[in-house]
This record gives C-alpha cells, sequence and structure tokens, in this order.
C-alpha cells in the first residue's frame, strides 16, 4: 500500500513539474497601454483588435476618458515614479504640449483627426420634431423636421439636455464655447453676416450654460433663466451621455459627430460657425477667427489652489503621443504605424465615421521615432 502511494506521488510530483516547466515555456504577452479620448473608443477598439491579430503576443490595453483627465492620470504616474500609459491619444492635440512638454513627459505630437459638434436627441425627445435639420450624411432621406431653432426648444422648454464637464473632456469645454459662438452668430454680431438677429439666442449663453467664471458648465440643474423649466445635466464624460440618450433618460446632448455616427443616435448637424469644424472664410473673416472668440476657463493643476488656463475656440483636431518614458516605445511606434496606414484610416474614416485630417502632421518630427519618420 504504501509502496503505491509513493508511486502516486512521484507521478503527480512528476506531472507538476512538467506543467511548470511548459508555463515557463510559454512565450509571456507584453502589454501595451493606450489611454485616450472616450470618442476614440470604438475606432481604438478595432485597432486593438487589428494589432493583435498580427502582434499574438501582445495584448493592447486601451483605457478611456475625458482628454485632460487621462492626461493627469499620467502625470500622476510620471510623478510617482511609475511607468505612464505607451500612448496618449486626446481629442484636442493642444492638451498634449500644454501639460506634458512643460514636465518633459513628451516631445513630439501628431495630429491626425478631426471632429464637429452636434446636439444629439433620444428617440422621444420633447419637441424635436419642431427642430429644423441641416442635411449631411448618413442621412438618406430628410428628417420630419419643424421651424424652430435647437437653441430655441433647449431655452424655452421642459427639456433637458447634458454636456460632459469641461475640466475633464474638451467635449465639456467645446459645448460653451458652441453655445457662446451661437450667441454671436445668431444675435449679437448676425448682421455682419447676413442675418437678422434672433432674440432667442440674446443671452443665450447665460441662460443655457449659467454660473460664475469658474461653475460654468459645472453646476448643471435648472435656472430662472430658462423659463421653460429645462434642464442642463453634466457628466464626468461625453460617452457617459450615450446611455442616457438611448435609454431615454436625457433628451439632448452635446456630442462629437463621430460618436453619434458610431452608436446610431439620432443627431442635428449644427452650423458650421458654430460646430467647431471648419476652416477657411466666414463672412469677412476666417472660422478660426470667429471660433477664437469663444472661451472658458478650465483647470491645469488640481492644487489646491487649482490653476486655471484659457482654452479658446479652434477647429476640433486630435493628437497622439508616446511619452518619454514609456516601457514599450517599439509596440507604441508599430501601433501608431498601424494607425496612420490605409488599414487604420479605414478603420477611422469607413468604418467608424471618425474623419482623418487632409495632411497629418508633427510639430517636432526630429524627435519622432524612426519608424514613424518613414510614415511622415
Amino acid at each position: 500500500m504504501r509502496d503505491r502511494i509513493a508511486r502516486i506521488a512521484s507521478i503527480a510530483l512528476v506531472l507538476i513539474l512538467a506543467l511548470t516547466l511548459v508555463v515557463g515555456c510559454a512565450p509571456l504577452k507584453e502589454t501595451l497601454t493606450i489611454y485616450h479620448a472616450g470618442s476614440l473608443t470604438v475606432p481604438f477598439d478595432d485597432l486593438a483588435t487589428e494589432f493583435e491579430s498580427t502582434h499574438p503576443n501582445v495584448d493592447v490595453l486601451c483605457e478611456k476618458g475625458g482628454s485632460n483627465s487621462m492626461i493627469s492620470k499620467a502625470i500622476m504616474l510620471e510623478q510617482a515614479g511609475e511607468s505612464p500609459p505607451d500612448i496618449i491619444a486626446s481629442a484636442d492635440y493642444t492638451l498634449i504640449p500644454d501639460r506634458l512638454y512643460e514636465k518633459s513627459y513628451a516631445d513630439w505630437n501628431i495630429v491626425f483627426a478631426k471632429n464637429k459638434m452636434v446636439l444629439c436627441y433620444c428617440g422621444g425627445a420633447s419637441y424635436a420634431n419642431e427642430i429644423q435639420h441641416r442635411w449631411e450624411p448618413p442621412y438618406t432621406e430628410e428628417i420630419p423636421g419643424g421651424t424652430r431653432t435647437w437653441y430655441d426648444v433647449l431655452r424655452n422648454d421642459s427639456v433637458s439636455y447634458g454636456h460632459s464637464n469641461p475640466d475633464e473632456d474638451p467635449c465639456g469645454y467645446r459645448t460653451p464655447m458652441v453655445i457662446q459662438l451661437a450667441q454671436k452668430y445668431y444675435c449679437d454680431e448676425a448682421t455682419d453676416f447676413g442675418l437678422t438677429p434672433d432674440s432667442n439666442a440674446d443671452g443665450l449663453y447665460d441662460a443655457l450654460i449659467p454660473g460664475s467664471e469658474h461653475e460654468w458648465g459645472r453646476v448643471g440643474g435648472t435656472s430662472e433663466t430658462r423659463p421653460g423649466g429645462s434642464k442642463e445635466v453634466v457628466s464626468k464624460k461625453s460617452v457617459d451621455l450615450i446611455i442616457s440618450i438611448q435609454s431615454g433618460d436625457l433628451d439632448y446632448a452635446f456630442e462629437y459627430r463621430s460618436v453619434a455616427v458610431q452608436h446610431k443616435l439620432n443627431f442635428i448637424e449644427l452650423d458650421d460657425a458654430i460646430n467647431l469644424s471648419q476652416t477657411g472664410k466666414i463672412g469677412n473673416t476666417t472660422y478660426e477667427d470667429f471660433y477664437k472668440k469663444a472661451s472658458i476657463e478650465i483647470i491645469k493643476e488640481p492644487g489646491p489652489p487649482p490653476a486655471y488656463k484659457t482654452k479658446s475656440g479652434k477647429p476640433i483636431v486630435y493628437g497622439i503621443t508616446i511619452p518619454l518614458h514609456a516601457e514599450n516605445k517599439e509596440l507604441a511606434t508599430e501601433f501608431i504605424k498601424l494607425l496612420l496606414s490605409d488599414t487604420g484610416r479605414n478603420i477611422m474614416e469607413v468604418k467608424n465615421g471618425q474623419p482623418f485630417l487632409e495632411t497629418v502632421m508633427c510639430d517636432h518630427p526630429e524627435n519622432l521615432p524612426a519608424l514613424l519618420k518613414e510614415v511622415l
């Protein structure tokens, strides 16, 4: 009996040793960590799948959030002596030099994609059928609409409308800019563009985004400046609003057009003068100069006390970089090469409605990895 037990124990020991050797010989997977804007979630998930198919020993870990908050998280890792993500992709390319260059955490920035602001609405949104629509793809036929403006409804009727927090997310600080520009375009400076001033746009910013300087876009709720009883809802990041729109808990939300297309949301196209998408001439000025007339202060350093930086309106352009202290720079370089390739462009533009810039550029090409210098 003792011999039998000894033989069983010996066999078990051999099996354990064999399994240990097999596991020990198996190649360990590397992890490529990407912090990216929430609006890049769907296309970057597709890019990650494509990358893993050609790099079977790599796991791509994508973490999404408001661009400003993701950059803050990367900075906190650096300051704690930990490794930052391998890639940072921001919905506002200026956040990369503004926040990472001065700390010597990055030294180049590729601008690669663009977007525009739209107003999404749920299927049962009150008064949506009374709002004017502009017809652009992916619409295949005209959506029934009325003669009212979107800001007339948000200001004067009992509806809820949402946007993300300006301190967390570029879409959050772009929403107040859109509303400031709407007030200027449709009322304050309407005659400069050949328009008749609209009383519903008079004082529109204070009506839809109430509060003091550092409360704008953060406090939400109802306001006496909106006699119709509409409610402003502030979310931590713009993609969180999608669930509320899809469930019908929120009537309207300011989002990026690519996000609306990817999630098959109903949306209203905003005029080029206010949607932060254009370059070139508008009236006797340029879109860039007109967009600059809108601004908001956002938190640059959390403090205490918090330090603020003024963000002015400009066309929506995305940026991407590899932090100087990233662990997997070679893999990160290969991923960005995929992003900038024809395959990556197809995933972004054709599959997910996220338009690329006609010309992809870098502010400091001399600092790029050799593989990306070849691409650019």
